[in-house]
């Protein structure tokens, strides 16, 4: 019986070891087309059904045609550790994929790089980016003129553009090429000011915002090729109570909306809050929402020129953290309940005419609609040892 045992043990133990590859299949479970979409997977799971595999060798393969596919290795808590594998795919209404995880001996391919952070020094902003938008936030430079509100920088190229806008602002005055300006690339248009700008977050109290002011700390924790992800920190008082806001915000290649988790720290006990994501009200804007799907989005023009077009900014909560919209005298805002030292997540983001993404009123709110039904309903991820070559 020992030896059945050990050579049981044996056989098993050599039968992972030899694994090939790993078989990963996708699941759209429901009758919509999901574009773009990031298929997320435990890093060590893949470790166990695949000793050995790191950062040097991994590569990710579709079934279908064998060919190989970008990805990246997320490590979110900054200990060394890989902890997700991400790539991304297409899905047909409630198709399903198939996928393969490889040792790979030859050079590691190199995939182009779709999104993109920067903290710009002596203004102390965070300025993030993908193949869609590109969005900031504001530091401790910047603290008289501003809030903790979101900005956007509308595109209408594909290629990066945050690195090359700031440096045409910071040129000498004779040489200055205005990031204000549409140059051909797109503009920053979006006035923030002390608003809570594109989706910004504040506590919600007695029908009144407490915004938290601009960040004190930043960590840069993800930067492509796919996915950018990133921490703020904020330290402010409300009624005498110390908080400690973190934000942690995460944007995809391919997406307009950026998932953010938020938790307001606190020594006091874990009692219930309500919290509110805003829109800044502009000019020239209706306001649309659905209760069913629990987003906000507001769409108008972009500018007074016309040349400029239509912009549409949005929110989507969660149906676990949602309570109403309201408004007050510059936002609109969706208010949801969670606690104080618990995390919650929401969305927000917002789309251009002149990106060509979007032309129209109705793009915009469907795209919203989608996405909430993306959030509520996500991909179904199996994952197994494969010994076929």
């Amino acid at each position: 019986m020992k030896k059945f045992v050990v050579l049981f043990l044996f056989l098993f133990t050599y039968a992972a070891i030899c694994q090939s590859n790993v078989k990963i299949e996708v699941t759209n479970p429901i009758p919509i087309n999901r574009n773009s979409e990031t298929i997320e997977i435990n890093f060590e799971q893949i470790k166990k059904l695949l000793p050995g595999i790191n950062s040097n060798n991994l590569a990710v393969f579709s079934k279908k045609d064998n060919s190989q596919i970008a990805h990246q290795l997320i490590d979110y808590d900054q200990d060394g550790i890989i902890d997700q594998l991400i790539f991304q795919s297409n899905f047909s209404p409630n198709e399903s994929k198939s996928f393969v995880i490889k040792k790979k001996k030859s050079q590691r391919k190199e995939f182009t790089n779709l999104v993109a952070t920067k903290f710009v020094k002596g203004r102390e902003d965070f300025a993030w980016e993908n193949d869609r938008i590109a969005f900031r936030i504001y530091g401790p430079a910047m603290a008289a003129e501003v809030d903790n509100g979101i900005d956007i920088w509308t595109k209408r190229v594909k290629y990066p553009i945050v690195e090359k806008w700031y440096a045409g602002e910071e040129k000498p005055e004779s040489e200055k090429i205005s990031y204000h300006v549409d140059h051909g690339e797109g503009a920053d248009f979006f006035a923030v000011g002390k608003s809570l700008g594109c989706g910004g977050s504040a506590l919600w109290k007695n029908e009144k915002l407490y915004q938290s002011g601009v960040f004190k700390t930043y960590k840069k924790i993800a930067d492509g090729p796919l996915r950018a992800v990133f921490e703020v920190s904020y330290n402010y008082l409300v009624d005498g109570k110390e908080i400690n806001e973190v934000k942690r915000i995460t944007l995809d290649a391919g997406k307009n909306l950026n998932k953010i988790d938020v938790t307001f720290n606190t020594k006091a006990n874990n009692s219930k809050i309500e919290f509110a994501a805003g829109l800044v009200k502009r000019e020239a804007t209706t306001k649309y929402s659905d209760e069913n799907k629990h987003w906000l989005s507001l769409w108008g023009a972009t500018t007074k020129n016309s040349a400029d077009e239509f912009l549409g900014t949005g929110i989507i909560f969660p149906k676990s953290t949602f309570k109403t919209f309201t408004e007050d005298e510059n936002h609109y805002l969706v208010i949801g309940v969670t606690k104080f030292n618990d995390a919650f997540t929401y969305y927000s983001g917002a789309g251009w005419t002149r990106s060509g993404d979007f032309k129209s009123v109705d793009d915009w709110n469907n795209y919203l609609t989608q996405c909430s039904q993306e959030i509520n309903s996500p991909l179904r991820v199996s994952i197994k040892a494969n010994n076929s070559k």
